[in-house]
């Protein structure tokens, strides 16, 4: 056998489907969702903590971190608040939005109504 009489086999692999991508691009969404959400409400946890505190608006302290953890409140909710609707938001997505945000708080299901 000479040196260059060995069979070498190459298989070239097709892209993948535009329904896989699509199913990655809904998986990776759905885990933005999903952290955004953990991020939110773990704010907001916090900030409910701290709001409760009696001496919240006398101790310096506490009301800085008040101050800080509103802002967190802020920046997590509107990022959950835009995965949500979209880039392009309508009154019904809005609507919607704001039974879901109840839903989140509360800690119950939103029920489809159709």
């Amino acid at each position: 056998m000479e040196m260059f009489d060995e069979l070498i086999s190459t298989t070239i692999k097709p892209d993948r489907t535009v329904e896989e991508k699509r199913v990655t691009e809904d998986a990776l969404q759905a885990e933005a969702m999903r952290e955004a959400t953990r991020m939110f409400l773990t704010a907001e946890r916090r900030f409910r903590k701290i709001n409760a505190h009696p001496d919240v608006v006398t101790d310096p302290r506490l009301n800085g971190e008040w101050w800080d953890l509103l802002e967190l409140v802020y920046r997590s909710e509107k990022t959950v608040w835009r995965l949500f609707v979209g880039p392009q938001p309508t009154m019904a997505d809005n609507k919607l939005w704001a039974r879901f945000r109840e839903m989140l708080l509360k800690g119950s299901s939103l029920k489809a109504n159709a």
